[in-house]
């Protein structure tokens, strides 16, 4: 699987930079960029749950936890090589790419196939579909503000999920649900327009 940087302002050549590194580092400790991931998932997830006792990951997660976060911090150091400290705040650092068309989309598709996502949802899902979520991030992908961007994506995804689970409350109107996602996709295109 491939790997995405995450640098708000960075140029194709730094993000190539930072994941050159962060493969640098998987290939040294033996380990596919996919278990270091899921070994750090492992972690953070017993640390979100309060840590209890037997769910704790086993040697072996903590072991790829370490090479996630080590090729991480590779990536970033790479990737962000000269930055101001403010800028450097910007990155995020590392993912898994694992929804390429998503992930990869320039700002101007992603809006197009948000919009087209939502014009067709029939409001009659039990789960979200989640490449609004991938498509949202990749609109804010090059704001300079990361909370702002944290925000929008926030909005677009609460006013999408109202819409996607409207099958649950069938005595509201689901075109108003529609609408509001539609407003908040219209403000994450106005906020992140270069």
């Amino acid at each position: 699987m491939d790997l995405l940087m995450k640098a708000s302002g960075a140029t194709p050549e730094e993000k190539q930079r930072g994941i050159d590194a962060a493969k640098a580092v998987l290939d040294r400790a033996g380990i596919a960029a996919e278990d270091a991931a899921s070994g750090a998932f492992a972690v953070e997830g017993w640390d979100d749950m309060g840590f209890p006792e037997d769910e704790e990951p086993s040697e072996t997660e903590y072991k790829a936890a370490d090479v996630w976060y080590e090729a991480n911090n590779a990536a970033l150091d790479a990737c962000c090589a000269g930055w101001p400290a403010a800028k450097r705040l910007q990155a995020a650092g590392l993912e898994l790419l694992d929804n390429p068309e998503e992930q990869l989309a320039d700002r101007e598709t992603a809006l197009t196939k948000l919009r087209a996502i939502i014009q067709a949802e029939d409001g009659r899902n039990e789960y979200s579909d989640d490449r609004v979520f991938l498509l949202a991030l990749a609109v804010t992908a090059d704001m300079a503000n990361g909370t702002q961007a944290r925000d929008l994506v926030s909005a677009v995804i609460v006013a999408y999920t109202s819409l996607a689970h409207a099958g649950f409350e069938p005595d509201e109107p689901i075109e108003p649900k529609r609408q509001a996602v539609f407003a908040a996709i219209d403000a994450l295109e106005k906020a992140s327009a270069p």
